[in-house]
Order: C-alpha cells, then structure tokens, then sequence
C-alpha cells in the first residue's frame, strides 16, 4: 500500500508544498534578473533544487509560470492595498495615501526583485507587460492617482499634475528597495518601510530648500 502511495505521490504534499513554493521563488529571481526571454526552465530549476520536470508538472509551461509567478509576486500587494482602502475610506486623503503608501513601501521591502520584473517587461514591449498593467501595476498606481486627485480636489495640495506625483511617489519606493534591500543595506541608508514614507511626505510638504 506505501509503494502504491509513493508512485501516486500523493503522499508526499508537504514537500511537494514547498517544491512548488520554491519554484515560484526562484522564478522570480530568475524573471527578475534575466526577464522573460533570458530565463530558462532548467537555470530556475537549478535555483529552486528541484529536478526541471517538477517545473512542468507544476505549471506545465513558461507563460503560466510566470504569470503564477506575477500573482505570486504581486497578488498580495493588491489584496493589502484593498484592504488598507477599505479600512482608510473614511479618513482624509493624505491619511488614505499616507497608509497606502506604507502598505507599497512594506511590500517592496519584503520583495524588492519585483520591480526588477515589472521593468524587465517594460524594457520588452511585450503583450506580458499590457497584462501586468491591466491586472495589477496600473490598478494600484490607479489608486494612488485617486487619492491624490482628492487632496487636490479639496485643496489640500497644489494644482499639479497628480500622474506625476503618483510616479515620483511610487517610483521612489520601488527604487529605494531595490537598491538597498533591508537585508542588504546598512542602517544609514535603510530607514525601514515607515521612515522611507515619512520622509516622501516631508519632502512632499516641505521641499527640500532650507528656510
């Protein structure tokens, strides 16, 4: 009965668990570093130790690999992001941003090689990038862009162009943490997810001239 378990392999879900979660890891590193194109099946097999049919058992090509790799990414992103708009709804629009932003800036501190993927595939000009807009980079920039046309709306920011702004704000998260990875960094030059927003709304609200 065990050998028929065994070649079932049902038996084993715990480390298949764990298998697949690797793979997923290493498929982001992977995509992240050398993009679609330069990835291969067997360099993320390697990474993640595991045998490349595994691979293909569990996500039988690259497209859906990467795309599960996307949500495995991304999908957490905009289920806090949605969560944090829900539970802010009532507060004014720089609190909103203030929360949504920490909850970006959290993110990209626990996972900075998504960045590095999102730009990979925007460097390609490929239908993958139109996709990552559609479902994901463009609904949480969206976001930001609302909130922001609120504050302007009620005055409590300049009639700029908000677009800009949500690129400036969002853009210097994701750079910020991909270059000093809170692993990486030292500690003069990581002021955590929560010091990093602090200091884009100071320089939001104050500029950096001196009085």
């Amino acid at each position: 009965m065990a050998q028929a378990s065994r070649k079932t392999g049902r038996q084993a879900q715990p480390s298949g668990v764990d298998s697949r979660q690797a793979i997923l890891d290493a498929a982001l590193r992977t995509f992240a570093r050398a993009g679609y194109d330069g990835a291969s099946m067997p360099a993320i097999a390697r990474l993640a130790s595991v045998a490349p049919p595994l691979i293909h058992y569990y996500f039988e090509t690259k497209e859906r690999l990467w795309r599960e790799t996307v949500e495995h990414s991304l999908g957490g992103l905009r289920v806090e992001a949605s969560a944090v708009l829900g539970a802010t709804r009532s507060l004014a629009p720089l609190d909103r941003l203030r929360a949504l932003l920490q909850a970006y800036a959290e993110f990209a501190a626990r996972c900075p090689d998504h960045f590095s993927m999102i730009v990979a595939e925007a460097r390609a000009d490929s239908d993958r990038f139109d996709w990552l807009q559609v479902n994901y980079t463009g609904v949480l920039f969206d976001e930001v862009v609302t909130i922001l046309g609120d504050a302007r709306a009620a005055g409590v920011i300049r009639d700029i162009p908000v677009k800009d702004l949500a690129v400036i704000m969002i853009g210097g998260i994701l750079v910020h943490f991909t270059i000093y990875p809170p692993a990486e960094a030292p500690p003069a030059d990581n002021p955590g997810a929560a010091g990093f927003v602090d200091f884009l709304f100071e320089l939001m609200t104050m500029g950096v001239l001196a009085e």
